[in-house]
């Protein structure tokens, strides 16, 4: 009851800040909560793979290879079939079926159910990534954020554009492809109000996840090629 109270002051209290600045808070909030599924997502997957394969040498092969993505995949459909008992969709397909079918909230359980069979699914060797498992999740956060704070549409849209943004850049710690991931796949009708938060939830979350998980670069790469201004028009050509 006292809870049900405090969660009604706290509606009654964003319904008086502005609409824009709330939406700033909103994306610092975000930012930091996916990024801290993020690393715990990863923490998950790096700790039940080291689990299952921190003995192996690595000078022979090992058969068990090939049983763990399968053990991993009948885990993850036991999770689904017995303990959760709810449908877990694709997630970037997801997000969008919700944004086009159903005002852009999506269901509570993928707030967990995502991190549970990603790191199940991945961390037994199978062959997916985390890119939607994140992006669906921290989608699912700030669905669920921008449903209780009673948010219209254009502004649950914008949610959960900045929270897929913050769910990328922390997993990959790349927060300019981020932002540019969720301008093309989420907020088609993007608005300078929309801009900022997603600059800065992206932002925050690359920082929690360079907190926490290092500053190692996932795919590094090295320049070697130095730029010359007599191959400008080269450049202009190929485009």
């Amino acid at each position: 009851m006292k809870r049900s109270r405090n969660l009604i002051r706290l509606i009654r209290y964003t319904h008086k800040i502005p609409r824009n600045r709330l939406l700033i808070i909103l994306s610092i909030v975000v930012g930091f909560v996916v990024g801290m599924l993020a690393v715990l997502m990863k923490n998950l997957v790096f700790g039940i793979q080291r689990l299952l394969t921190g003995e192996f040498s690595v000078d022979y092969s090992n058969y068990k290879y090939v049983l763990f993505p399968a053990i991993g995949i009948f885990l993850t459909i036991i999770f689904v079939k017995f303990i959760l008992r709810k449908p877990v969709r694709d997630g970037i397909p997801n997000v969008l079926y919700a944004i086009s079918k159903k005002f852009g909230i999506l269901d509570r359980h993928n707030m967990f159910s995502s991190i549970v069979t990603a790191s199940l699914t991945v961390g037994f060797g199978g062959s997916v990534g985390l890119e939607g498992p994140t992006v669906v999740t921290g989608s699912a956060w700030g669905s669920t954020i921008a449903k209780m704070l009673g948010l219209n549409h254009k502004q649950v849209i914008t949610i959960l554009g900045f929270s897929a943004a913050a769910a990328m850049s922390a997993i990959f710690k790349a927060p300019i492809a981020a932002i540019v991931f969720a301008l093309e796949v989420i907020l088609f009708d993007m608005t300078m109000t929309a801009l900022v938060p997603l600059l800065i939830s992206s932002i925050v979350a690359a920082l929690t996840s360079y907190a926490f998980l290092g500053q190692d670069v996932l795919y590094p790469s090295v320049v070697e090629h130095i730029f010359k201004m007599k191959e400008t028009p080269y450049y202009f050509g190929l485009g």
